[in-house]
């Protein structure tokens, strides 16, 4: 008897020992980062310039800033932001490149000229100077969390064209294979095709290219707080964690707790993240168990 699809992608996934890998680190940065603030001692909101500059030790494994907020507290805090503003662009991304992409590929002719036009359009933008434009122009007067998050969904829609393209590419070739079209001739009905015979087939290249969103929309955050557009200095962001060192060079006066940690965590959480999305689509791909 020969194994179900979904057996055959659980199997190639725990053969790939770096995405297991990304999945546990993972796993423990949402952990430590959703949960680990309940069992923090030290509030968030209460300077201590006695505590200010204080090495990592084992009341602050962190060390403290220079108000003296406990670090290890404050990477917690932020990585519940920058995750969650994170996943709101991927979910744009994946909203928009799967209609388009999906539409596209299954209806062609004019509309598939017409949608691929539009998507090559915007994918040819500069993205960086297209976002700042947008937040400034669209953001003149509300809060800087309002900001952001219009910030986040423009990247995560501005994304989208190459997960579409990707889509449309991976439907066009299914929907040429003969159980596909011996669904027309049965009379199915055309989302009864489309969710349960070809948009399955793709979730290999969605998965890869919304986990690719989710690291990006990271290290946007962090640019936007580096070049002042981002959350003010009193919202822990894992962005606004990293020093500027514009003013001070926090290496040089050993202050190195100050970037060291924020830097780890937010590498170990984009290489996780990418080694986790490329073993997923490994997976699900059904042309990846002969390569």
């Amino acid at each position: 008897m020969s194994e179900s699809p979904w057996k055959q992608s659980v199997r190639r996934f725990y053969k790939n020992k770096l995405a297991i890998f990304g999945g546990i680190i993972l796993l423990f940065i949402f952990a430590f980062t959703y949960i680990g603030p309940y069992f923090s001692p030290y509030p968030n909101d209460v300077i201590n310039v006695v505590l200010r500059y204080k090495e990592p030790s084992l009341s602050h494994p962190f060390g403290t800033d220079r108000l003296g907020f406990d670090m290890m507290t404050k990477i917690m805090e932020g990585g519940r932001i920058s995750l969650a503003l994170a996943a709101l662009s991927a979910s744009v991304t994946l909203f928009f490149g799967t209609i388009v992409g999906t539409f596209a590929g299954y209806f062609g002719k004019w509309l598939d000229r017409l949608l691929m036009r539009i998507a090559e359009f915007i994918y040819v933008l500069p993205l960086l100077p297209m976002i700042i434009a947008f937040t400034a122009i669209f953001t003149f007067n509300v809060t800087p969390m309002k900001r952001m998050i219009f910030t986040m969904i423009i990247y995560g829609f501005l994304s989208f064209p190459k997960l579409a393209r990707m889509i449309r590419g991976e439907i066009l070739s299914i929907k040429e294979l003969e159980y596909i079209k011996a669904t027309e001739v049965l009379g199915l009905k055309t989302h009864t095709r489309v969710f349960r015979h070809l948009l399955p087939n793709t979730i290999g290249v969605i998965v890869a290219s919304t986990t690719g969103i989710i690291a990006n929309a990271i290290l946007l955050e962090l640019t936007l707080s580096f070049v002042g557009m981002g959350f003010p200095a009193g919202v822990a962001t894992w962005g606004n964690l990293i020093p500027n060192i514009r003013g001070e060079s926090l290496v040089t006066a050993g202050y190195y707790w100050m970037w060291f940690y924020p830097v780890t965590f937010i590498s170990l959480t984009i290489i996780s993240i990418n080694l986790l999305g490329e073993g997923l689509r490994d997976a699900l791909d059904p042309k990846g168990e002969g390569q």
